[in-house]
C-alpha cells in the first residue's frame, strides 16, 4: 500500500473495461506488467447521479446519450469479489473510487484498505460524511474545486491524518498551460499527502508531479487507445505506463531521503580525497606549532582539517617528519 519512501502510481482503468469483465481482466494483468502498484475503477449508479436522461456527451468528435454511455460502463456488483481476487492473486492493489453509499457498501463488503473519491464527489458531502466514519485510508481528488471548497470537504474528515488529496484539472484532456503543477505543492498546506491526478496527453506531467514531491500519481490507463469510450484516447497504452513507472522508480531513487549526511561509501571515498593535518617542515618535540609548520594534504585519514587553528601556540608532543600526519 501507500508509503512515504515510494511514490504509489496508480493505473486508472476507470471505465475502460467498456463494460467487458475480460477486458477489465487484461488490462489488470498488463498493468501489473507495466509496474503500477493498483488498478483502480469507478464505481457509481447512473441513475444515482444522473437527472436528465437526455443529455448528449462529446468526446473526441463522438456524441452519445450520456445516460447510456454511463450506463453500459456501470462496475457490475459481481465484479468487486471477482476482480479483488484476480488482483491479489497477480499481487497488485484493487481500488475503486466510489460515487454513493450503495457503491460504497458493494466495495467495502471485500474490505478494502482505500477509498478514491472522483473530483466530482468532493462536494457530495452526504458522501464524505459517510466516508469520514471509515478507517480505510481516503484519496480525495481536487479537480474543480477552489480552495475553500477543499478545506469544507476536509474539514468533515476533521484532520484525519488517513488521508491523501490529489491535485488534478478536469479538462479531457488537459493542456500543457492549464496543468499548474505549483497547485500540488500549494495543497501541501492541507497537511496531507499529496499527489497528482492526471488527465494530460502523454506521460511528462507525472514525471514532472513526482519530481516535485507527488507521492501519488494516477494515469487513466488503457489497452488501446482506439477503443470506444471517453477516455482511452488520454489514457497511457501499455508501452507509456511502463515508461511511466520506470522513470518514476528512477526519480524515487535520484531524490533519495534527503538527510544531510553523507552515504557509507561516501564516507569512505572521502578518506581519499579529503585533506588532514600534515607537518610541513620536520616538528621537534616540545616545539611550538606555528602556522607554517603546518599544512593541509590528502589523504584524509589523519586530523580534521579543523583543528588546524587550534593547534597554532600549543606545543609538540612528538617528532614529526615532512608530511607526516598530526597526532594530538
Amino acid at each position: 500500500m501507500i508509503k512515504n519512501n515510494k511514490v504509489y502510481i496508480i493505473a486508472e482503468i476507470g471505465v475502460n473495461h467498456n463494460g467487458q469483465l475480460s477486458l477489465a481482466k487484461k488490462t489488470i494483468q498488463a498493468a501489473k506488467k507495466c509496474g503500477a502498484d493498483a488498478v483502480k475503477f469507478q464505481s457509481f449508479r447512473t441513475e444515482e447521479f444522473m437527472s436528465n436522461k437526455n443529455q448528449i456527451y462529446k468526446y473526441h468528435k463522438k456524441k452519445e446519450n450520456m445516460h447510456s454511455m454511463f450506463k453500459r460502463l456501470e462496475f457490475k456488483k459481481n465484479w468487486y469479489s471477482v476482480l479483488a481476487k484476480y488482483c491479489k492473486k497477480l499481487s497488485i492493489d484493487f481500488l475503486t473510487s466510489v460515487a454513493d453509499e450503495t457503491s460504497l457498501n458493494n466495495y467495502l463488503k471485500i474490505k478494502p484498505k482505500i477509498i478514491k473519491v472522483s473530483s466530482e464527489d468532493l462536494i457530495n458531502y452526504p458522501l464524505l460524511k459517510i466516508l469520514s466514519k471509515q478507517k480505510q485510508h481516503i484519496i480525495l481528488s481536487t479537480g474543480m474545486a477552489d480552495e475553500k471548497e477543499i478545506k469544507h470537504a476536509l474539514n468533515i474528515f476533521k484532520g484525519n491524518k488517513n488521508i491523501s488529496i490529489l491535485h488534478c484539472v478536469s479538462l479531457y484532456p488537459t493542456p500543457l498551460n492549464k496543468i499548474n503543477l505549483h497547485r500540488m505543492i500549494s495543497l501541501k498546506k492541507f497537511n496531507c499527502a499529496v499527489g497528482f491526478s492526471d488527465h494530460t496527453i502523454g506521460i511528462k506531467a507525472c514525471i514532472y508531479a513526482a519530481c516535485i514531491g507527488a507521492k501519488i500519481i494516477e494515469k487513466h490507463f488503457t489497452l488501446d487507445k482506439n477503443l470506444t469510450g471517453p477516455d482511452h484516447k488520454i489514457s497511457a497504452n501499455p508501452k507509456e505506463l511502463s515508461m511511466l513507472v520506470n522513470e518514476i522508480r528512477n526519480i524515487s531513487t535520484i531524490l533519495g531521503n534527503g538527510k544531510i549526511f553523507p552515504s557509507k561509501k561516501e564516507i569512505n571515498v572521502r578518506k581519499k580525497f579529503r585533506r588532514s593535518v600534515v607537518a610541513n617542515k620536520k616538528i621537534q618535540k616540545n616545539q611550538i606549532f606555528t602556522k607554517e609548520m603546518l599544512a593541509l594534504k590528502r589523504p584524509g585519514t589523519g586530523l580534521h582539517p579543523i583543528y588546524l587553528k587550534k593547534l597554532i601556540g600549543v606545543k609538540s608532543k612528538n617528532v614529526f617528519k615532512v608530511n607526516q600526519k598530526i597526532k594530538i
